[in-house]
């Protein structure tokens, strides 16, 4: 094997391809990369297993082959090099790295000791707007679950049947759910479960805006073909929870308020709530929105009181500021909109620039402390 291209292309690819590298692994192989000199074309593959990402692009190939070698040497020498042409000549067990005034030499594992990546049909490929998918992992993905007693919650469901196509994650304390239109999956694909660390990886590797991504649905597995870069990731096994029953519709107290205001109040007081709890406790009257916390541990309390759009009864809820900030980080408006009903009973939140179809998070109230 033997070919020659630019120090800076090659590293821009291999940043894309450490992504999926794990860092550790029981499978030592798994911390490599596989690299193969095709006619004119270098590919760079990588997996944890559950997660492939595979790069192709032109290069000066002389000879072709293939061999695997370790991921993170590989990308720390190329990164120190100076721009230049780099070469690379591979022999059984090692591969020598040359640039105009230096030799590196690294040992290789053959190619055949690598994973067997999965199979990429183009055929079945169906392309969608890059933007709306984007849009859609950037707002859901943060309320999956880490929880592993419930497999389902650490995914993103995503349901493409119909003229509309959503994704909606929660984990059980908190919901997101976004909505965009849909003409090219119409009623073709049941709902799939998708692992957050591939989708999130997709706004990373986006090109140019406006691109399109192609979609390969499997048996097991769903495919995202970006172009050059080529992601293929397990599905998480169903079934999701009828996310529907839990999202109100009849609560009947509304309070509009600044976002920025409440972000900046929330984030303030939260540094006294609780270490475990991060219990905020939100204390509504007319037109006036008051925010509280003690910690017995620290001594400490914190208050601010904020002007609101608020005619609805007095009432106290308990919320993790945690949960709170991450919800408003995702809405893209001045202002925010929360629904609520009770202390015990689940709170909207939802832009209102923004149909509550499109996009709305759900955030369930903590006990509040005595």
């Amino acid at each position: 094997m033997r070919f020659s291209l630019p120090k800076s292309k090659l590293a821009g690819y291999l940043q894309y391809i450490l992504q999926v590298v794990p860092t550790k692994s029981t499978l030592p192989i798994l911390t490599n990369v596989l690299v193969e000199a095709l006619d004119n074309k270098l590919k760079i593959s990588a997996t944890d297993l559950d997660i492939s990402i595979t790069t192709s692009f032109d290069c000066n190939v002389s000879k072709k082959g293939a061999t695997s070698l370790p991921a993170r040497i590989l990308f720390d020498i190329i990164k120190e090099l100076p721009e230049s042409e780099v070469s690379f000549e591979a022999t059984a067990s090692r591969v020598e790295i040359k640039i105009p005034n230096g030799l590196y030499k690294i040992a290789s594992v053959a190619p055949d000791d690598f994973p067997k990546l999965p199979a990429v049909n183009t055929k079945k490929e169906i392309k969608i707007s890059g933007d709306n998918l984007v849009a859609m992992i950037k707002k859901t993905t943060f309320a999956c679950s880490d929880d592993d007693t419930r497999p389902a919650l650490n995914g993103v469901l995503w349901q493409t049947k119909g003229d509309r196509m959503q994704m909606v994650a929660t984990d059980g304390h908190r919901l997101a759910k976004m909505a965009v239109e849909n003409t090219k999956l119409k009623g073709m694909y049941e709902d799939v479960i998708i692992p957050p660390k591939v989708l999130n990886l997709i706004p990373k590797l986006m090109g140019q805006e406006n691109q399109e991504i192609g979609i390969i649905f499997g048996e097991n597995n769903i495919i995202f073909n970006l172009g050059d870069i080529v992601l293929t990731s397990r599905l998480i096994e169903g079934p999701y929870p009828n996310f529907d029953q839990v999202i109100p519709s009849d609560n009947d107290k509304k309070l509009t308020i600044s976002k920025e205001d409440l972000a900046g109040a929330v984030r303030r007081v939260s540094i006294l709530s609780n270490t475990l709890t991060h219990q905020v406790k939100f204390s509504l009257k007319e037109n006036n929105l008051t925010l509280s916390t003690t910690n017995a541990d620290v001594g400490g309390e914190g208050k601010e009181v904020l002007e609101c759009d608020y005619g609805g009864e007095a009432i106290e809820m308990g919320y993790n500021a945690i949960y709170v900030a991450d919800i408003l980080s995702k809405i893209d408006s001045n202002e925010v909109v929360m629904e609520l009903s009770s202390q015990v009973s689940a709170g909207v939140i939802y832009s209102p620039e923004t149909p509550k179809d499109d996009y709305l998070c759900l955030i369930m109230p903590l006990r509040l402390a005595e």
